[in-house]
């Protein structure tokens, strides 16, 4: 059997809930398909430490989360490799009458470091003693210092009460893939620094979140989960009210994994004797075993997660169990599925196209589309057509249907064949879908979004190809520009074109001259102008009339594969490679030109891979990254301290 690709399974046995490191601790209440909200208790405080020597025996900061006076979370501030991200196997540490001590148990590409802190608070003030044991991990240091071995002094700062300062404001927001304005923007933004490099980290998510696909294990080397865990899927965050939300899946320790008969396994271990063996060999731990064996199990739980903006704090998780397959694989060429936030709900699509209302406050299910609670026959093909729902003519749109915010009732659903990748489009004060549908050839359908109606279908002049090109396509007020990719032999041709939307149909406006592609061919407007991102190459057109206003061509740095380009008040953030696990990012002027050198983020690094990138929104002058363990939160406020 084919776990990759198409399954269909009776549901049984008991569930586990999800905890930070990864790991599903029993939960005898939790099973089958019933969803588990769960609300953290206790005080949530943040320690920033100042190491004279971290990893790799550099000085860099550490930072610590309690909860209830109990280590939830912990953060080297530095770039991190996706196969050296640092795991918690156990922990001590906790905070009690002006003390935080004890030692923490880490887990490094199956080899363990410790960690001892005795440290001392008082007055918001931290002083005291640590040690640092990296002496049999890739973090052991070549110079001078060969044992990977550090202790001595450190001192930082507690903070019980998050600065006030560390809060959004209220009006501004990132709640869909492409942005609350779809047009990839955070909109208003405070002066900003110019250099990246001088962005001040705030905070790691409490809650673990599991690796994107750019660096995760694929069933041809999914021993790799011994070192990264499982993959989560490549969803981005969501802002609102001071709130980030993520989405991911969790392989489900509900059913057993699949091996027997199984080519991937059965090529690396021909028996359960020998997979023990190499375990030993290979220095893994329990833990460490069970995240190879979940690279198997059948399907997934859906997890979603609410928190603190400020702090990073775990508001809620909610837990939909086996409503996902376990699609675990490092190249994923379809869709992720992004939450939209609206009103006082958001809603979680899922890799089977089911669509979950969940109140965003409490974290409490409202209603769910399309799921069975006696049998789940999922795909694991290429995922939803669109990453976000959309809100529109008072309906969420999904699945080629509207559908009612508040009680789930679908109101109207068009049945257009293939596909159905729907854009927004706003003429003459009236809201109206289009809609890409159909294979091999493809039709455009202008939909009514109050009731689902055709205004008009039209056979598409342009052939969208395979490459995500209908997500790449953009409606900018009464244009689309649209990517148009043709095979000629055993190369792709690439350019794009611009079609004029009028009551009836498409007339086209211009066509662009050729432009190298690569795995991802993506699209951003801003202020009447189309920024393309070809291979190497960034160009950039006046939407209307298709005239050249700017061209760059890089000889590093410059767009590769899965490349996105945001917009931040007046200039661009631009990530050049968001497909192979580590996403480096800087700002571009709007003329292209370089505003501070490229910057690796200092965290652990993750990516999505080939159609779909993760989107960094900047709101309120933060940035939000998805890392390969969590979300991480960078304030770039010029008046930010560095």
């Amino acid at each position: 059997m084919n776990i990759s690709y198409f399954f269909i399974v009776l549901l049984c046995g008991s569930a586990l809930q999800y905890s930070m490191t990864g790991e599903a601790p029993s939960n005898p209440e939790f099973t089958k398909f019933k969803p588990v909200t769960t609300i953290p208790r206790g005080d949530y405080s943040i320690a920033r430490l100042d190491l004279p020597a971290g990893l790799g025996g550099k000085a860099e900061p550490l930072f610590l989360a309690l909860r209830d006076g109990k280590l939830v979370n912990f953060w080297f501030v530095t770039p991190q490799a996706g196969d050296l991200r640092i795991h918690l196997e156990e922990s001590t540490i906790s905070e009690s009458e002006g003390r935080i001590n004890g030692k923490l148990h880490l887990r490094i590409d199956k080899k363990s470091a410790w960690l001892t802190l005795d440290l001392q608070v008082k007055d918001e003030t931290v002083t005291g003693q640590y040690s640092l044991d990296l002496s049999a991990t890739a973090y052991k240091p070549a110079g001078k210092n060969t044992t990977g071995l550090y202790e001595g002094k450190v001192n930082g700062t507690y903070d019980t009460k998050l600065p006030a300062n560390d809060h959004l404001s209220r009006s501004s927001s990132w709640t869909s893939f492409w942005g609350t304005d779809l047009d990839m923007s955070g909109g208003q933004q405070p002066k900003l620094i110019v250099d990246l490099a001088k962005a001040r980290p705030v905070w790691r998510s409490e809650a673990y979140i599991l690796t994107g696909y750019g660096n995760a294990p694929d069933s041809r080397y999914f021993w790799r989960a011994l070192t990264s865990s499982n993959c989560g899927g490549g969803s981005s965050p969501v802002i609102f009210d001071n709130t980030v939300y993520i989405t991911f899946f969790r392989p489900s320790t509900q059913l057993n994994p699949v091996l027997s008969g199984n080519p991937y396994w059965e090529r690396k271990y021909q028996s359960m004797e020998m997979f023990e063996q190499e375990m030993v060999t290979a220095g893994a731990n329990k833990r460490e075993k069970n995240w190879l064996l979940n690279h198997f199990r059948p399907v997934a739980d859906d997890v979603i997660v609410a928190m603190d903006a400020a702090s990073g704090a775990t508001m809620w998780i909610t837990v939909m169990p086996m409503r996902s397959p376990n699609h675990q694989t490092h190249k994923h060429r379809g869709i992720s599925p992004v939450p939209l936030v609206h009103g006082d709900t958001i809603f979680v699509p899922n890799l089977a196209s089911r669509l979950y209302a969940l109140d965003r406050v409490t974290g409490k299910l409202k209603w769910e589309y399309r799921f069975d609670n006696g049998k789940i026959a999922m795909q694991a093909g290429s995922g939803p057509a669109n990453p976000s729902p959309l809100y529109m003519g008072g309906h969420i749109i999904w699945d080629n249907s509207g559908f009612d915010p508040v009680t789930g009732e679908k109101k109207w659903t068009v049945n257009l064949g293939h596909g159905g990748y729907i854009i927004p489009w706003i003429h003459a004060g009236k809201e109206k879908l289009l809609s890409f549908n159909g294979w091999p050839k493809q039709y455009l359908h202008c939909i009514n979004p109050i009731d689902g109606s055709v205004l008009w279908k039209q056979e598409s002049p342009f052939t969208l190809g395979d490459r995500g090109a209908p997500l790449s396509t953009v409606v900018h007020k009464d244009m689309l520009v649209a990517p148009v990719l043709q095979k000629k032999g055993s190369s792709v041709e690439l350019h794009f074109e611009g079609w004029k939307l009028l009551e009836k149909g498409l007339e086209k406006a211009w066509e662009d001259v050729e432009l190298q592609p690569d795995e991802n061919v993506p699209i951003t407007v801003v202020d009447g102008r189309a920024y393309f991102l070809g291979r190497m190459t960034i160009r950039c057109l006046d939407v209307v009339s298709g005239k050249l206003l700017v061209e760059r061509k890089f000889n590093k740095h410059g767009p590769g594969s899965n490349p996105w380009l945001g917009v931040v008040a007046d200039r661009l953030l631009f990530l050049p490679e968001g497909q192979h696990g580590t996403a480096e990012l800087t700002f571009l002027d709007k003329n292209l030109n370089d505003s501070c050198p490229v910057w690796l983020p200092k965290n652990t690094a993750t990516t999505a891979y080939n159609s779909q990138p993760i989107i960094y929104p900047v709101v309120d002058g933060r940035l939000f990254v998805r890392g390969g363990d969590g979300i991480y939160c960078y304030d770039l406020r010029e008046l930010a301290k560095p």
